[in-house]
């Protein structure tokens, strides 16, 4: 479950595994997405990373859309994806929370395609869907594409106990608790996040005792660098076009993998 405070980091790793976790309070894990590790691997990874360093990890692709023919898969192809009730996306979100207990994710964030519709056959397969997998004690996120309307959305998330991924800057997050704040690649515009957007988001983010946010922003690192600032009361470092020279900040190093 996600964790009393207000977490932030980084959808993946942007730039070298060390680097991110020296920097970030959570790293919304990847790996699984296309290829879901074993549990061992997941024990690895917790082992290995700072215990102020948290996880989320992404729910594998096949659980939402139907596998491809280079995807290994078991059982019948066809019964994979839309969030079907079937007996083989049921096993596999099975060891992909296994993988999730292993490295102590806080939540398993499912990123739906438009497919996955709020047409009334589509949500009777994912309330089935949700109905039948175990998730413990660990929160499901949810991400919809498509045609759902942010409100339907937040209704449907509400019924089931599911958190509702969102870009703050784009829509409201649902009341409650706790929130997962999820921001795109396009929200940054390919530089760091200005100050304002950094100020509404922490803004947003005071409103929740539970709290992750996540950057996947051209400079995903610096956003939650500066972000975890303004919440602990701190100053945004300048971006590109703020600084002096308007060049480079001295990240030179900071390449990515």
């Amino acid at each position: 479950m996600i964790e009393v405070g207000r977490k932030v980091g980084t959808v993946g790793f942007p730039m070298a595994r060390s680097r991110v976790l020296a920097a970030v309070d959570v790293v919304e894990l990847t790996e699984a997405e296309d290829s879901l590790p074993k549990a061992a691997i997941g024990y690895k990874w917790r082992a290995e990373a700072p215990s102020t360093v948290g996880f989320t990890m992404l729910a594998p692709r096949a659980l939402v859309e139907t596998p491809g023919p280079r995807t290994a898969v078991t059982g019948d192809r066809s019964a994979y994806g839309d969030l079907k009730p079937s007996s083989e996306n049921v096993a596999l979100f099975a060891r992909a929370a296994a993988f999730a207990r292993a490295v102590e994710a806080r939540a398993m964030v499912l990123v739906t395609p438009p497919s996955v519709s709020p047409a009334p056959s589509s949500v009777a397969q994912m309330s089935a869907f949700f109905a039948a997998v175990d998730r413990g004690d660990m929160d499901l996120v949810w991400e919809p594409h498509g045609a759902w309307e942010h409100e339907r959305a937040a209704a449907f998330a509400r019924e089931h106990g599911i958190v509702l991924a969102v870009d703050p800057l784009r829509d409201p997050p649902p009341a409650g608790d706790a929130a997962y704040f999820r921001l795109p690649p396009f929200a940054a515009m390919g530089s760091r996040m200005g100050v304002y957007d950094l100020e509404r988001l922490a803004e947003a983010a005071m409103a929740f005792e539970r709290l992750v946010c996540v950057f996947a922003t051209a400079r995903a690192l610096d956003d939650a660098r500066n972000l975890k600032s303004l919440l602990a009361g701190g100053a945004v470092e300048p971006s590109d076009e703020e600084s002096e020279d308007g060049g480079d900040d001295g990240d030179e190093e900071d390449e990515e993998e």
